[in-house]
């Protein structure tokens, strides 16, 4: 079998033949199957070009994985990580000479400062570890709040309820509403739903010092491709304030997982000087507003060692205990160049927005 890799730029040659490989592996409805999901997500971000490592059988692509530019900050520094992206291999060539052939093209990959890999399942675990020898750092936390937990349960098959689910679940509701309405907010903090302006957002930034800690590197531009322009996902957006001085935002999108109805936190970022209840206030209620709305869990997957995540994970938020996760979200790294920074569960924060998933 004769498989030629190529290392290139992703450009609008290849949005068809993306959508091709993808049908095939996830059918049409599927985001990856959609040219405009394609060009905003490889050709749009604004953090650098996307580079894919291609695979082509008689002309024809068979495999892929891409390099998405991904920009992360450490001391005033920035640094670009390569997050790897969309590994994907037509059935006719699946084995052992397509992934080690893929495995050399991550060797060729230039303009990137470090490797970055949040494996998903066991079996992409296997690929970093065993073939390309990459280091696994820590695990991203799994965190729920159960809005509706008998449908919850019923939908697991630890409950059987039939129609009575959303009987049982109207005190749990009702409950978890009165918590939104009394849990309160600090003085002179407002939520607010209004985009601001460009060059307030990038004040806002500028503002941030997250001293030794590495963060994903935010921009008015950023965010307004990440959680605006998206042709597929649909986000909620809420800006943080203080005395009416922009300090941060907060990001959620409903969708179904697994088979469950879930309000996801994509995002929390913001100044230091939001605290705890500042981030609390706004849970309560963007939870409250998922389970009216009939949303089954709320989720957030991330580092929730430190940072806005952190101050999230708190009651009505349990987090899952690793043995009880049907798969672990492993975070993979490697450097590229000199080493920047270290790399640690308790220094690296991440947030579902600082991955392509959701």
């Amino acid at each position: 079998m004769q498989l030629e890799i190529r290392v290139e730029r992703v450009g609008e040659e290849h949005i068809q033949l993306y959508q091709r490989l993808s049908k095939l592996e996830y059918g049409e409805a599927a985001a990856v199957s959609q040219a405009n999901h394609l060009r905003w997500k490889f050709i749009d971000n604004p953090q650098g070009h996307s580079i894919g490592i291609h695979l082509y059988k008689d002309g024809n692509l068979v495999a892929r994985m891409v390099a998405l530019a991904k920009q992360f900050l450490y001391q005033g520094n920035v640094f670009k990580a390569a997050h790897i992206v969309d590994f994907l291999v037509h059935p006719e060539v699946r084995g052992m000479q397509s992934l080690l052939q893929l495995v050399r093209g991550l060797k060729q990959l230039t303009g990137f400062d470090f490797l970055l890999v949040m494996a998903p399942n066991q079996a992409g675990a296997a690929v970093w570890e065993k073939f390309v020898k990459m280091r696994g750092y820590f695990d991203l936390d799994v965190v729920v709040a159960a809005l509706r937990p008998a449908a919850l349960l019923q939908s697991t098959g630890k409950l059987r309820t039939g129609v009575l689910a959303p009987v049982l679940d109207i005190p749990w509701r009702s409950l978890m509403s009165a918590a939104s309405m009394f849990g309160g907010s600090p003085a002179q903090f407002r939520i607010d739903p209004q985009w601001p302006a460009e060059a307030e957002i990038d004040s806002m930034f500028a503002a941030d010092d997250w001293g030794d800690r590495v963060v994903g590197v935010r921009s008015a531009e950023f965010i307004e491709w990440r959680y605006r322009r998206s042709p597929v996902f649909r986000y909620k957006v809420f800006f943080l304030r203080i005395k009416g001085e922009l300090k941060g935002y907060f990001v959620t999108r409903r969708t179904i997982y697994d088979g469950i109805d879930c309000e996801f936190l994509v995002d929390a970022f913001g100044s230091p000087q939001l605290t705890a209840s500042s981030w609390g206030a706004v849970a309560r209620r963007e939870i409250s507003t998922a389970s009216r709305d009939g949303a089954t869990v709320a989720m957030i997957l991330g580092n929730t060692g430190w940072g806005p995540l952190s101050a999230l994970n708190r009651l009505p938020f349990l987090t899952v205990p690793p043995r009880l996760l049907p798969r672990k979200t492993t975070v993979y790294a490697e450097w590229l160049s000199k080493p920047g920074f270290d790399i640690r569960r308790d220094n690296f924060y991440l947030a579902l927005g600082d991955s392509d998933v959701v």
